[in-house]
């Protein structure tokens, strides 16, 4: 029996057709869902729920996946009884179920339909994801007249109250877009059926495994490749060269056959020191890098959250929020200071911690940070908080980024050329590991601090996450610490 498709499964055939097959036919090979996705998927959700109230005199069609029959019955009720502005109606044609987030009646026996997106702008993927159900509600019997992307408009600044629902979503008519991917659509389903129905099929790692999604399939389809220096860890590889490599058999960095042309001299570089297995230290390029610190430093890591819909006036969608800081100050002795800021209640985080961060901080001695965030979070904050621009611009002046000497100076067979902190870190001191604490990223620490301030986390659960958020973030700075001691060795100082 085929399976019937839905408009996900669609996009999901578009991205990857083994992907769509597995999911299918071996859903449980799927990656689980991450606290941070999950947290993406449940915004999504409720920005979708507030635009509804774009639409005046809405029905819901409120039957979930799991009672697709009984959401079909009832769509085609409502229309008979002549409701003339739906919430998730259900419609089934060549196979696809698809459900509407928004369908208007026009006036003149059309219907507008209106697909709602949680980003800040029409994608690609919006316009197939649009035209599959205009689609199968045209097949359904209705006819579609304008096709629309709903999506947030990040340029809108809540002031407080009510959200402005006007200036808040932003409607943009896709219909000619729309209208163009149709004709294309029947050959695709096809397409889709034959090879559901067949074996799974031989589809190459690349491009398509992040873009325009994370594929769910990605851990099943890089299980091939070597454990400890895969080929896809080196930074930029083109997907041409990446196939030509596969072609060869070669999955491992340290099996990349000498004088293999498709690589840039960087990349050449990671190749040799990782085939060395010892770093290689520009120690002459480190040691003028490292004489430009001003002692004490103050190694600074911020954590920040960006939810879709602005928690505080004056904020935008999206706007990246910074709600922590830790600071070590280090000095020349090698003796250590802890500075921390957790923000634990409900009002805008900024003012308050800008505020100890510059008394934090003190008035003298570098600033440490590990690539250009922390310098865009202060640049935020200074436009933020106009009366403190000036101590902010201060702190400016002081930073130094402890990535770039890094990435610059260094290259360890460990980190196969990437430089993030969890890559690096292992590498240069292996006594030092995120592994044991019980937040282990930053994308989960920012989804879980998001749920307490919502009130979706018990009291003892939130006492626990700002315990955890202090160790976390105090883990960045002291692994800057750890890092630039660990230079310091390798300069010879």
């Amino acid at each position: 029996m085929t399976p019937r498709l839905s408009k996900s499964r669609f996009q999901k055939g578009l991205q990857c057709e083994k992907a769509l097959w597995l999911s299918v036919h071996t859903p449980e090979l799927a990656t689980p869902v991450t606290e941070a996705t999950q947290w993406i998927f449940d915004q999504g959700t409720e920005v979708g729920r507030l635009a509804q109230k774009l639409f005046e005199g809405g029905v819901e069609v409120a039957e979930d996946y799991r009672h697709t029959d009984e959401a079909l019955a009832t769509t085609g009720r409502l229309l008979a009884e002549g409701a003339t502005t739906l919430f998730e109606p259900a419609f089934y044609f060549d196979g696809v179920l698809v459900r509407v987030d928004a369908l208007v009646a026009a006036g003149d026996g059309t219907w507008d339909l209106y697909e709602v997106k949680s980003s800040s702008r029409v994608k690609p993927e919006n316009i197939t994801d649009a035209a599959v159900q205009a689609y199968v509600v045209e097949g359904a019997g209705l006819r579609v007249c304008r096709v629309h992307i709903v999506h947030l408009d990040t340029s809108y600044v809540w002031e407080g109250g009510e959200y402005d629902l006007a200036r808040l979503f932003a409607i943009e008519d896709v219909t000619g877009d729309a209208r163009a991917v149709v004709p294309g659509i029947p050959a695709l389903l096809e397409r889709f059926r034959t090879m559901l129905g067949g074996p799974e099929p031989e589809v190459r790692i690349g491009s398509r495994c992040s873009k325009p999604y994370g594929c769910d399939y990605a851990g099943y389809c890089h299980a091939g490749l070597a454990g400890e220096h895969p080929i896809t860890d080196l930074p930029r590889l083109g997907e041409e060269a990446l196939h030509a490599l596969l072609d060869l058999g070669v999955t491992c960095i340290r099996d990349i056959p000498e004088g293999f042309e498709m690589l840039s001299p960087a990349q050449t570089r990671i190749v040799r020191v990782v085939k060395g297995g010892l770093p290689e230290v520009d120690v002459a390029g480190l040691r003028r890098g490292l004489a430009s610190l001003t002692w004490p430093l103050y190694h600074l890591d911020f954590e920040t959250i960006n939810p879709a819909l602005p928690l505080w006036p004056g904020t935008r969608p999206y706007q990246t929020i910074p709600f922590q800081y830790s600071v070590h100050v280090h000095h020349e002795d090698g003796s250590l200071e802890h500075r921390e800021y957790l923000h634990t209640t409900s009002d805008d985080p900024r003012r308050p911690l800008a505020e100890r961060l510059i008394a934090d901080l003190d008035a003298a001695g570098s600033v440490m940070h590990y690539t250009a965030f922390e310098r865009t979070r202060l640049n935020d904050l200074a436009a933020a908080l106009p009366d403190l621009a000036d101590a902010i611009s201060a702190i400016l002046a002081r930073l130094v980024d402890l990535e770039a000497i890094i990435r610059v100076h260094t290259t360890h067979p460990g980190t196969n050329g990437l430089t993030s902190i969890k890559r690096v870190l292992p590498a240069w001191c292996p006594e030092l590991s995120y592994d044991d604490l019980a937040l282990g990223d930053g994308s989960a620490a920012s989804a879980r601090y998001l749920r307490s301030l919502r009130g979706m986390l018990p009291a003892d659960e939130t006492t626990r996450l700002h315990a955890d958020l202090i160790e976390y973030c105090g883990m960045d700075t002291l692994a800057m610490v750890r890092l630039l001691e660990t230079l310091q060795e390798q300069a010879g100082g």
